[in-house]
Formats: C-alpha cells, sequence, structure tokens
C-alpha cells in the first residue's frame, strides 16, 4: 500500500472518531433495542438549599422516572460555581446543561423577558405563549424553556406605615428591585436598591419604611422583627425558570425530551398549588409575630393592581415594543 492510501485511510479514520466524539443530533437507541443513559448537571443561580430550589429534587425524579432512568440530573453547582448574572453565557454557550434561573436574569440577551413576571404559566401554556418564549430561547440564547418552576409565587409590599389609601406611599421610601421599581415609584414612594441583607438596618433605622419581596421569604431575614404592614393585594409572578442548553437538548432521544417537558409541566401544576398552602402558612406566621395585614379592596386594589401591571408592561413596551406585544396578547393583558 503506497503513502497515500495510508494517509487516505488515517484521515477517513480521524473524521469518523471526530464524529463518534462530537454526537451530531439526538441520541439513538443501542443496538439492544435501549436508550443510552445521559447524565446531566444542573446549574443555580441560587445557592444549593435556597428556597426557591424547594422542587428542584422533585424535577431530577420525575425526569429520571419518566425517562425509565435513561436520563439522570445532578448538582452542578451554584454561585460559588458560575456566578448568577454570568450563568446566562454559560448556557448560551453550552457550558452548562440545565440553568435552574430567572427569566429576569437574562433580559440583557432577551429584553421582552422582564414581562415574564406578567405571566402564569397555565395561562402561557394554554394560549401558546409558552412556546413563543421558547422560541425566542431557541434564537437568542441556543437554549430551550422547560418549565416557570415557581409559577403561584406572588409578590407583596410590606411596609412600617399603615396604609389606608395609595396617596399614603407617597413621601415614603421603599426598598425594591427592578422588577417592581417602576410600579413602587407610581405609587409615588422613593426606591432604594440595596442587598437584601442591608435591609433589616435600614428598616430599624427607618432609612427605609418599607421593602417588596416574594410572598414567602419575608422571615428568613427576620424582616417582621422591623415592620408592621403586609399589603395586599399581591401582584407579579416570581419568574425563575428551568432551562436546557442545545447542546444538553442535542444529546437526548425525542422519548428523553418528552419526559423532561412533562415533568417541567407537572412542576408547575404542583407549584401552583404549594404556593397557595406556603403563602398562607407565611402570612399566619407573620401576624402571629404582630404584622397586621392590610387588604386594599374595592377602587384602591383596583388601581393599586391597575398600576402594577401597566408599569410592568410600559418598562417591556420600551426595550422591546414587538415581542412585548406578542407577549401581551397571549397573556389576555388590555388596559
Amino acid at each position: 500500500m503506497n503513502i497515500r492510501k495510508i494517509m487516505m485511510l488515517m484521515l477517513v479514520f480521524v473524521i469518523s472518531m471526530s464524529l463518534i466524539a462530537c454526537g451530531g443530533g439526538a441520541s439513538e437507541p443501542s443496538e439492544s433495542g435501549e436508550e443510552q443513559e445521559v447524565v446531566l448537571k444542573v446549574n443555580s443561580a441560587w445557592a444549593e438549599g435556597n428556597s426557591l430550589l424547594w422542587n428542584m429534587d422533585d424535577f431530577v425524579q420525575k425526569v429520571e422516572e419518566k425517562s425509565n432512568g435513561t436520563v439522570k440530573i445532578e448538582w452542578g453547582g451554584g454561585p460559588e460555581s458560575i456566578p448568577t448574572y454570568q450563568l446566562v453565557e454559560a448556557l448560551k454557550n453550552g457550558i452548562v446543561d440545565i440553568a435552574w434561573t430567572a427569566h429576569t436574569y437574562n433580559v440583557s440577551n432577551v429584553p421582552v423577558l422582564e414581562a415574564m413576571k406578567l405571566t402564569d404559566a397555565a395561562t402561557m401554556r394554554e394560549t401558546g405563549g409558552f412556546e413563543f418564549v421558547n422560541e425566542l430561547y431557541n434564537e437568542k440564547l441556543n437554549s430551550h424553556y422547560i418549565s416557570a418552576s415557581t409559577d403561584g409565587l406572588t409578590y407583596n409590599l410590606y411596609t412600617k406605615k399603615e396604609i389606608t389609601s395609595l396617596d399614603d406611599f407617597k413621601g415614603m421610601t421603599i426598598r425594591a428591585t427592578p422588577a417592581y421599581q417602576p410600579f413602587v415609584e407610581a405609587l409615588g414612594a422613593g426606591v432604594v436598591n440595596m442587598d437584601p441583607g442591608e435591609a433589616y438596618q435600614a428598616l430599624e433605622r427607618n432609612v427605609i419604611q418599607g421593602y417588596g419581596w416574594p410572598s414567602v421569604g419575608v422571615t428568613d431575614f427576620g424582616w417582621q422583627e422591623v415592620s408592621e404592614y403586609l399589603i395586599q393585594p399581591q401582584f407579579y409572578t416570581v419568574d425563575v425558570a428551568i432551562l436546557m442548553s442545545d447542546e444538553a437538548w442535542s444529546q437526548l432521544s425525542e422519548s428523553q425530551r418528552a419526559a423532561i417537558l412533562e415533568a417541567g409541566e407537572e412542576l408547575e401544576s404542583e407549584a401552583r398549588a404549594y404556593y397557595e398552602g406556603k403563602i398562607n402558612e407565611e402570612n399566619e406566621f407573620l401576624k402571629s409575630e404582630g404584622m397586621k395585614e392590610i387588604v386594599l379592596d374595592g377602587a384602591e386594589a383596583e388601581e393599586y393592581l391597575k398600576l402594577a401591571y401597566e408599569k410592568g408592561w410600559e418598562s417591556a413596551v420600551k426595550v422591546d415594543e414587538e415581542n412585548a406585544l406578542k407577549l401581551q396578547e397571549f397573556t389576555g393583558y388590555s388596559k
């Protein structure tokens, strides 16, 4: 055999081995007819044990059961391994398999995602909105939208001052995040952005007279000791999401993908039931600790929620009008 033939055979061998190593689409069953086992890592925007990860183990178990044990998910680390705001780039570049994060952390790549707090998963799945958001993730972040894992978890405002009308918010200083800052400002309050760990002392010293927070978790910081009122109604939805990179998706067979999507949808309905009970439980505890619940009703409640959603949508339309208006259609929002 001459040198040229030897070189050609070597080249074919190298190319063949490269294709085997790189994959190139969904995995196929082995010769025995069994699907290949895939092990995926999940990285989170929050540290292990955070309350926003309460149903992660449920998701892992569901995926393993529904895939007949062929898809296993292991903990890959929290912010100590990949910082919270860098997780989106790691997802986009296929460095992580699964990201347990929030839509709002991804707005630098997909600005309209800031409006996801204005949606609920049940409506989005019914109207086709879920598929629309999945397409945005496919296009902009090389990834797939699997689940809204905190569906049913809302926000509240909490204050040191008694609120009898919306005018009472004027002149107050409230700790807020960009998620609901436009709403708080529309109420006439000043806004301070500060780390949650700084809020206790700020409340104690009257630097701030209130704060916004998810409807579960106030007790994690002991804020019930330095604030007096829980304001109802609740507003928005905490937008934690489970996302999967294209790199990981391509390793799965169709049935394995279906197992993951089914697990994700089940997680949403279970989350709604969980948070309904958990929010009531926390509210009762806050009241037992001395806080009072103020329930705005009638015209005051209507104006309160109208401001919340108007300002939320205005902000989304400002950054991405075309997609924000499409998203509005899926949610059924109208002024």
